[in-house]
């Protein structure tokens, strides 16, 4: 069980996970492999060409990624990049890609400028996962808006038997969901001013940043839609938190029902976090580099992988070492400026989601025997009081009757230590997520 994940190595050329931010991730019935888009990353020291136009990346097996080039032709970039009379958009944000009868559908955020609520969302498509891509028209239209109305980025598709929805939105004016035509993929009403629904809105005044980088799935085997969203500083104390409807259109609730539109910021998932590490794998990229936590999971998808029939999480996440650290902006917020995509395992206990606290490495997730139990564990409690760096504590567990709550375990790759250890992730008696791996020192 090879562990893929490496940090302190930031070319794309060479380690496909380096650079990605804000990624998604389908799998293609028609060549069976798996390709991830993400938002324009380009220019040293990625090794890549000056150049927009969404990045792709392959994979035969969800572990390795290839970087295989640039998804949009060069009349989609001209024409998207195209703020009139305003400086044109540096780069594209957030794809989605889904295959839909015959073709590739593409779904990317064009902003007047980093910062600023008026946005547009087009679709571009391909007859192919690797493109060209060429747009088929603006899905939304957030342009000639105030900070009130919602953000025309971040788009996700959800379908709900043959009826196509966007999600989208930020923390301006909320996330919300509006009907598509499912054989154009345009706007249902042809209109990309119309909005849709308010599905989750920050409280006033909200605790941090949020939501944003929202997007659903539906799981059969619970019967509820899920959204997934992101609070916090994108540059270092982003987050993961989920909540869920019978409804693809809401309302979405979190654990304790409260919605999520003004009420909650849904149930946490991940945060910054800091498991002990011996032996991290890594590149030489900075010679200074030491092991120092990882910052910010966030900006995700849900994942359905119907070859092995598992649920993933992707997203990214940023290297937390101290040469990668420095202060952005007026306010002088602590950033993190490397990030890398990341894998997780999703499971379901008792109808909520919790994510593994490792990296996918190609694991089966067999039973554990419970015998192996006994020994000393590193505990993360992903407690909702602050986003600050969760480091791990000690716990000595005797059996199975010592771990909180409810849970899942299972065997996975050891990113910090090498080898193989024994993960839990779950839900403490107060439904807090907690995350545990056997201590694994060498």
């Amino acid at each position: 069980m090879e562990n893929y994940f490496t940090l302190n190595d930031y070319n794309v050329k060479e380690y496909g996970n380096a650079g990605a931010h804000d990624p998604s991730m389908m799998w293609d019935p028609i060549s069976g492999k798996y390709y991830s888009y993400c938002t324009d990353v380009y220019g040293p020291p990625l090794g890549l060409e000056d150049k927009i136009g969404i990045p792709i990346r392959s994979s035969e097996d969800l572990v390795h990624f290839k970087y295989e080039g640039i998804a949009l032709s060069e009349e989609a970039i001209k024409e998207a990049k195209d703020n009139g009379e305003f400086p044109e958009t540096v780069n594209f944000w957030a794809p989605f890609t889904e295959y839909v009868d015959g073709e590739y559908r593409m779904y990317y955020s064009a902003t007047k400028a980093f910062g600023s609520s008026e946005s547009r969302i087009w679709l571009a498509c391909a007859k192919s996962p690797l493109g060209p891509f060429e747009n088929r028209g603006v899905v939304v239209d957030t342009w000639g808006t105030d900070d009130s109305f919602p953000n025309g980025i971040d788009p996700h598709i959800i379908w709900e038997d043959k009826k196509s929805y966007l999600v989208y939105g930020s923390f301006f004016g909320g996330i919300y969901i509006k009907e598509l035509d499912s054989g154009t993929g345009l706007s249902k009403d042809c209109n990309p001013k119309s909005l849709g629904i308010c599905i989750s809105k920050k409280s006033n005044p909200p605790r941090i940043d949020g939501p944003e980088g929202a997007a659903v799935i539906y799981v059969k085997e619970t019967g509820y839609y899920y959204l997934f969203q992101s609070y916090g500083w994108l540059g270092d104390d982003y987050d993961i938190r989920v909540g869920r409807s019978k409804c693809v259109t809401g309302p979405y609730v979190d654990i304790d029902g409260f919605d999520l539109v003004e009420k909650s910021m849904g149930q946490k998932l991940a945060n910054s976090y800091r498991f002990e590490a011996t032996n991290p794998k890594h590149g030489n990229c900075e010679k200074e580099w030491e092991w120092n936590g990882l910052r910010g999971p966030g900006h995700g998808v849900p994942f359905y992988d119907p070859k092995s029939k598992n649920y993933f999480f992707v997203h990214h996440i940023r290297d937390g070492a101290k040469v990668n650290e420095y202060t952005e902006g007026m306010e002088g917020r602590k950033s993190y400026s490397r990030h890398y995509m990341m894998i997780r395992p999703m499971f379901f206990i008792e109808g909520w989601p919790v994510l593994g606290p490792e990296n996918y490495s190609g694991e089966s997730f067999e039973e554990v025997d419970k015998n192996e139990l006994a020994g000393q564990w590193e505990y993360i409690l992903l407690d909702d009081r602050d986003n600050c760096l969760k480091k791990s504590k000690i716990v000595f567990i005797k059996d199975f009757i010592d771990l909180p709550g409810k849970y899942k375990i299972y065997k996975c790759s050891d990113y910090e230590n090498g080898g193989e250890t024994i993960a839990v992730t779950g839900y403490t008696e107060d439904d807090v997520c907690y995350w545990m791996k056997r201590l694994n020192r060498k």
